[in-house]
């Protein structure tokens, strides 16, 4: 284990967690980041122009901490965003514990990877420790949709094996997450009065209903997970409803499976359709129309146990006796984004716990725990 300045580390991060950093509102994190990153380390800083291109009234952080150029360049990404409600945050430390006064998130995600990094950096500047050229990259409104990775000026980063610091468990390292789909769906029916004449209507909330309850949803296989989150329709309860949507969404660890499970929501909901159509006196036939939209969030990724990103980090548990396991995110992040910049990208946890709801807490010993964590990945004989 390094010589962590407990107090120091402990102290940064509740100075972080009291900076109020929802997404899209990440300016003064960011302006705390960057006194520490030129101050402290006298470091340059760039900032692309993600603000402009999402909204956020903070772009990305990238700084180049400049080690041994001999050595292989690494990257480690945080993200300054936290959820909602996450401004006026009143952070209690009490027995080895940092939680909240129950009003607000704690912040720890992700403000429990930027702390870590940044203590680790003041061990390596003050010992002087044979390190490689280190990029550290904070970006934006991860969130919300990986809005700030998917942003990221990939064109001024070298590295091409990073550490994602962001997850739960200390000793769990994430190697694999899936491709997620974004669904949208809005069906239009046909208004008439539902006591007068419900026969002239096509309710949009019974199509989208019956067009739900056909769908593929939930855990779908071993790889695969679908979900309805969101529906809305209907003006009153008189009127055969006209309009009603629904958001969801579609991952797998598999791209095949992905694109087949969202063919079959939306087999669905064209079946749905078929099957609520309406006869005129005419003999003309009247059906709803529909509308979906698919949106890729992100794309799969998966590192091998093989590869040097990997084997570095599990020496570096090994050598410090934490107990480690290989595992698979449900969910994802930044490392995504990164992996399909070519940048091979593992996720280690950093401790937090019940992370956005107001129980959100962190240990003190782990936030040791994933500094030295961080060091031991700084420092390892590559």
């Amino acid at each position: 284990m390094f010589n962590i300045n407990r107090e120091r580390l402990i102290n940064d991060f509740i100075n972080m967690v009291k900076i109020s950093s929802e997404s899209y509102d990440e300016k003064l994190m960011g302006d705390y980041c960057k006194k520490v990153l030129k101050d402290e380390f006298g470091l340059e800083i760039y900032e692309d122009d993600a603000a402009l291109k999402i909204g956020s009234n903070q772009s990305n952080i990238i700084a180049k901490f400049r080690g041994n150029p001999r050595k292989k360049t690494l990257l480690f990404c945080a993200h300054l965003d936290t959820v909602k409600p996450g401004k006026d945050v009143n952070p209690i430390r009490e027995n080895g514990k940092i939680f909240t006064d129950g009003k607000t998130v704690l912040g720890s995600d992700d403000k429990s990877g930027i702390a870590p990094l940044f203590e680790a950096l003041r061990i390596v500047k003050e010992n002087e420790l044979d390190v490689p050229d280190i990029e550290i990259v904070l970006t934006v409104a991860e969130e919300v949709g990986l809005k700030g990775a998917k942003n990221l000026d990939f064109s001024v980063l070298k590295a091409k094996e990073g550490y994602a610091l962001d997850s739960e468990d200390v000793e769990g390292i994430f190697n694999r997450a899936p491709s997620q789909n974004f669904i949208e769906i809005s069906v239009e029916g046909i208004e008439s009065h539902a006591g007068m004449s419900p026969e002239k209507g096509i309710s949009a909330i019974k199509v989208l209903s019956e067009a739900i309850a056909n769908m593929p949803l939930g855990r779908i296989d071993s790889q695969t997970t679908a979900n309805i989150g969101v529906i809305e329709g209907g003006v009153a309860s008189n009127i055969v409803a006209k309009k009603c949507t629904a958001k969801g969404e579609a991952r797998s660890h598999d791209d095949e499976r992905l694109k087949y499970y969202t063919e079959k929501i939306k087999e669905a909901v064209y079946n749905a359709i078929r099957k609520n159509r309406i006869i005129l006196p005419d003999g003309s036939i009247k059906t709803a129309n529909c509308k979906i939209d698919v949106e890729k969030a992100y794309s799969a990724m998966y590192v091998k146990e093989d590869e040097p990103v990997l084997q570095r980090v599990i020496n570096v548990y090994k050598n410090l006796k934490i107990p480690y396991r290989i595992l698979t995110g449900g969910g994802g992040s930044d490392a995504n984004i990164f992996n399909e910049h070519g940048i091979k990208t593992v996720i280690i946890g950093t401790g937090m716990k019940n992370v956005h709801t107001v129980d959100e807490y962190i240990l003190e010993d782990d936030l040791v725990r994933v500094t030295n964590i961080i060091l031991g990945i700084m420092t390892h004989d590559q």
